[in-house]
C-alpha cells in the first residue's frame, strides 16, 4: 500500500491514495473471464530485462526483454511489450512486438496490436484488433505414455 502526506492532516496521519492501473475493459468484450488482475507495470513505467509471474498479472507501461507468466497476462491499452512472452494465456490490449511462444490462448482485443511471430493452441482476434506476423496454431499437448516391452519368459 503507498502512503502519502497531505496538507491539512495531523502530524503523523496518512491517508491512502489510490494508484491508478489505466483504462479498463469491459469483461463483456473479452472472450476469455479475467480474474483479479495485479498491476505489475503501471503506464508511468518502463522496463528491461526479464519478467516472470505466477499470478494473473497486468502489464500497462513498456518492457523490453523477456515475460513469463504461469497464468493470465494482459498487456493494458497503452501498453508496449518488445521481445518474447511466454504465457498461458495471453490478451493484448495495447501493443506487442516480437514472440509469443507455447501460449494455451491468445486474444487480440480492439485496439489491440501484435506483430511477430504467435505460436499457441488457440488465437482469438476481436474486430479492431490487429495481427501482422506469422502464426502456429498447435493442438494441446498431450502426456507421452512410455510402454515397456515385457520380457519374454522361457520355459
Amino acid at each position: 500500500m503507498f502512503w502519502k502526506d497531505r496538507g491539512g492532516l495531523k502530524p503523523g496521519t496518512k491517508r491512502v491514495v489510490p494508484i491508478p492501473v489505466g483504462p479498463k475493459i469491459s469483461e463483456s468484450q473479452l472472450l476469455t473471464p479475467v480474474p483479479v488482475l495485479r498491476p505489475s507495470l503501471g503506464p508511468d513505467t518502463a522496463v528491461s530485462g526479464r519478467l516472470s509471474f505466477t499470478v494473473p498479472t497486468r502489464i500497462d507501461g513498456r518492457l523490453r526483454g523477456e515475460v513469463r507468466a504461469t497464468d493470465l497476462l494482459v498487456v493494458g491499452e497503452d501498453a508496449l511489450v518488445e521481445g518474447v512472452v511466454r504465457a498461458l494465456k495471453l490478451v493484448v490490449l495495447g501493443e506487442v512486438r516480437g514472440d509469443i511462444r507455447g501460449a494455451e490462448r491468445v486474444e487480440v482485443g480492439p485496439g489491440g496490436r501484435l506483430m511477430g511471430t504467435v505460436e499457441t493452441q488457440s488465437l482469438v482476434v476481436k474486430e479492431g484488433g490487429c495481427l501482422d506476423g506469422d502464426c502456429r496454431i498447435s493442438p494441446p499437448r498431450t502426456a507421452l505414455r512410455v510402454v515397456h516391452p515385457v520380457p519374454a519368459t522361457t520355459a
